[in-house]
């Protein structure tokens, strides 16, 4: 099993993408922190995970509040030690065009899409630094798909992702840390898509379709693989040599 011995915190991991990884993170040996706001959607994803006889620990955080996100570290050392990997994959869906889009609507996607992507680093990365290893992957986005009416605010969300990742990369890398981008090269069959764009209904991808590359990616030695953003439709896990 390639993630045995490993710690793996999945930040949004009650439902979607999250939920896909911490379940496929938990069948390769992971132990499995699964961490979101909705305390019955992490019971969920934990409760299937314990039903395959792994082990999972679920954690509800805000990850927009700096105090919760703490909370979540102190707690993850509590109950399942020093984590190795970090998946930061908590999303909300909200669309408007753009004389609809309030000022609270901005808020609420960039605090929880780019400030909780930032705050979850940061507070891990000590963590990280200290064992010098590390895998973190940040969930992003097909955005030359979302240049698409009403998803202006989203758009510009998981563009900062992906630039938090590349400049992470290279700034982590004398720890020995790697950040990686990952996403499904299209819309994902979940309810935050199915909500926001109700109308693609046809082509959309099963979240379980990021899986093997988020696996090959937790799995990846210090000084690994770095600085990628891997669109899963367009990927094989490579051969090794």
């Amino acid at each position: 099993m390639q993630l045995q011995d490993t710690v793996a915190v999945i930040v949004g991991g009650g439902r979607g993408l999250g939920r896909a990884i911490a379940l496929g993170f938990a069948e390769q040996g992971a132990t499995v922190v699964v961490a979101a706001r909705s305390t019955d959607e992490i019971a969920e994803t934990v409760w299937l995970i314990e039903e395959h006889g792994k082990q999972a620990f679920a954690i509800a955080t805000d990850v927009r509040d700096s105090q919760q996100v703490a909370a979540l570290v102190q707690e993850t050392l509590r109950v399942a030690g020093e984590p190795q990997v970090l998946v930061n994959s908590a999303g909300i869906g909200r669309r408007a065009p753009l004389l609809e889009t309030s000022e609270a609507m901005w808020d609420e996607l960039h605090s929880t899409l780019l400030r909780g992507t930032f705050l979850v680093t940061r507070a891990f990365l000590p963590h990280f630094i200290e064992q010098k290893r590390g895998n973190i992957i940040n969930i992003g986005a097909p955005v030359e798909k979302l240049a698409m009416p009403g998803f202006s605010a989203y758009s510009a969300a998981k563009h900062g992702v992906h630039g938090l990742s590349a400049a992470w990369a290279k700034e982590f890398r004398r720890y020995s840390i790697n950040v990686n981008v990952v996403h499904p090269g299209g819309f994902a069959n979940t309810r935050l898509m199915r909500e926001a764009a109700p109308e693609v209904n046809k082509g959309l991808i099963e979240p379980d379709a990021v899986v093997e590359a988020a696996i090959y990616l937790a799995s990846q030695p210090p000084r690994g693989l770095t600085g990628e953003i891997i669109d899963t439709s367009l990927w094989q896990v490579p051969v090794a040599s």
